[in-house]
């Protein structure tokens, strides 16, 4: 399985990727890392010696930047040749003094081969902190609006990456639970699914608990994407709630084989979570409902699947469709 991530910079992949080869480890399995950046940057210290300033490597010279790139896919084809389970780590685009550009030359990735397309991305406030404390970054000073105007250009780039090889895109927050990409990669009767619940009335600690204590259990039997582990920041704007509303229904209710959705009585049911509902349902997907005392009228019966009383009900139903516990050491 090779695996193509992305993400813009400051997104700290390299953190999130450490910590899915170490479950790997735990679970004897080996998962090979390659960075292009890192090797990208080595290879420019060594042609450009001790003048070379790494915080301004995309100052460079596009061209020159393709012709390292070039270089360093073909050293990168004998690597891929030598192992079962590869991740390679790069950018798709970059941002760069307000212009964006092509990370490389897309043709490279015909050498590659990849199995899957992975697109790491983060809240807001995280990259913009990382960034106005980056050697590298802080003298761009990035707007939120250009963060999240990159984020989208990084995550469609990717998308048409995967369509044109065919191949699987999944877009991960940071945040989220670090045995998805593991489970993504090597076990494949791992269906990845989509908890949708109302996330504007989720702020009291035990309704909190008690929706991740479901997300516990879940996690047991699937890979599953969960939109509180990427929330709107402090002061979102106009483009942070459009982004939230593209991310929610396209990058995670459109990528995922089932929505399951999970509704307390002390919760206010939103427009969020029906808009989740009937996206899922245009698109073909299963949806799967816990709504205790909840009386069902016709549109809900018309748009899910199954629905459940009780937690207990619900997870008597997965283990009878044959779903079973993937034990992975965390």
């Amino acid at each position: 399985m090779i695996v193509f991530l992305t993400s813009i910079s400051e997104t700290d992949k390299q953190g999130y990727i450490e910590e899915t080869l170490r479950i790997a480890k735990k679970n004897k399995q080996n998962i090979k890392y390659i960075s292009l950046g890192a090797m990208l940057m080595e290879a420019l210290k060594a042609d450009l010696g001790a003048t070379f300033i790494p915080k301004n490597v995309l100052n460079i010279d596009e061209e020159f930047r393709a012709l390292a790139m070039k270089n360093l896919i073909q050293k990168l084809k004998g690597e891929v040749k030598k192992h079962k389970n590869i991740v390679i780590s790069g950018h798709a685009t970059f941002f760069w003094k307000k212009n964006f550009t092509n990370a490389f030359n897309w043709k490279y990735l015909k050498d590659i081969k990849p199995d899957m397309f992975i697109t790491l991305i983060d809240n807001t406030d995280n990259i913009k902190q990382r960034m106005d404390v980056s050697e590298q970054w802080k003298e761009q000073k990035m707007q939120p609006d250009q963060i999240l105007a990159w984020q989208n250009v990084e995550v469609n780039t990717t998308a048409g990456w995967s369509q044109l090889f065919n191949k699987p895109h999944f877009i991960i927050p940071r945040n989220e639970s670090r045995d998805v990409l593991f489970k993504l990669m090597l076990k494949p009767e791992a269906e990845l699914v989509y908890v949708s619940f109302p996330m504007t009335n989720t702020k009291d600690p035990i309704t909190r608990k008690k929706i991740d204590d479901f997300i516990k259990q879940l996690e047991k039997y699937f890979a599953v994407l969960n939109p509180r582990s990427i929330e709107l920041g402090q002061q979102f704007g106009e483009a942070e709630a459009a982004q939230t509303f593209l991310r929610d229904l396209r990058w995670f209710t459109g990528k995922a084989n089932k929505i399951i959705v999970y509704f307390l009585p002390q919760l206010v049911f939103s427009a969020g979570v029906l808009t989740e509902i009937n996206h899922a349902f245009d698109t073909t997907k299963e949806v799967w409902m816990i709504s205790p005392k909840r009386d069902y009228g016709p549109f809900e019966k018309h748009l899910i699947n199954e629905m459940f009383y009780t937690e207990k009900e619900f997870f008597d139903f997965v283990k009878k469709k044959g779903y079973k516990e993937l034990k992975i050491k965390s």
